[in-house]
């Protein structure tokens, strides 16, 4: 798989990786039980700067970014560059990346980390919401920048990210609103809500 992605600082604000409170939920309820082997974690487009920063990981575990942004702190550029040999992971993320993949793009990548994924992992992915709320203003901005010619996004709707997911070999599909930020105390720019979703295989 070959191009670029990675969110900019506006969208990363509504990512569950920019909130203490989200992330310590994500190690509880994905990473803290896995107690029979070592725990190793895949972040799918992360950065030095992101989920492993916030997150306080149980002693062992062994945080692995995949990430084809230079000097974002990635130890491999892509899920298919990490050595076949090395164990397989217990849970992945993937958060603000699917904007920038077309459908087919996506699907395989998201079969790429399926085939990553050992015993009853887990893979949460987070993208803009562009079918609610402000998520609809933002969308309609993106036509306009396209027609300008400006940078725009791919828009995946939430039943066809969970087509996909199932295409990939997942089974059960879990909403995870509770894991939005809630900016609690803080001015944020008015951007699209993620669509959060915890796919187990």
């Amino acid at each position: 798989m070959s191009g670029a992605f990675g969110g900019g600082s506006a969208f990363n604000r509504a990512s569950p990786s920019s909130d203490q409170r989200c992330v310590a939920r994500i190690v509880a309820d994905y990473i803290e039980p896995v107690t029979a082997r070592p725990r190793r974690v895949l972040d799918v487009g992360g950065t030095r700067g992101g989920f492993g920063s916030q997150a306080v990981l149980p002693a062992g575990t062994e945080l692995v970014i995949a990430n084809p942004e230079p000097d974002v702190g990635a130890h491999h550029a892509y899920v298919t560059d990490i050595p076949a040999a090395q164990p397989g992971f217990d849970f992945a993320m993937l958060f603000g990346v699917m904007m920038y993949l077309e459908r087919d793009l996506l699907l395989k990548l998201m079969r790429d980390i399926r085939t990553r994924l050992r015993g009853k992992a887990t893979l949460l992915v987070a993208e803009p919401d562009y079918e609610h709320g402000f998520g609809v203003a933002e969308k309609g901005a993106q036509k306009i920048r396209a027609l300008i010619g400006g940078k725009t996004f791919t828009f995946h709707g939430s039943g066809d990210v969970r087509q996909m997911l199932r295409d990939a070999g997942f089974v059960v599909l879990r909403d995870r609103p509770d894991l939005r930020p809630t900016y609690s105390g803080s001015r944020v720019p008015r951007i699209p809500p993620y669509l959060i979703i915890a796919a187990t295989v």
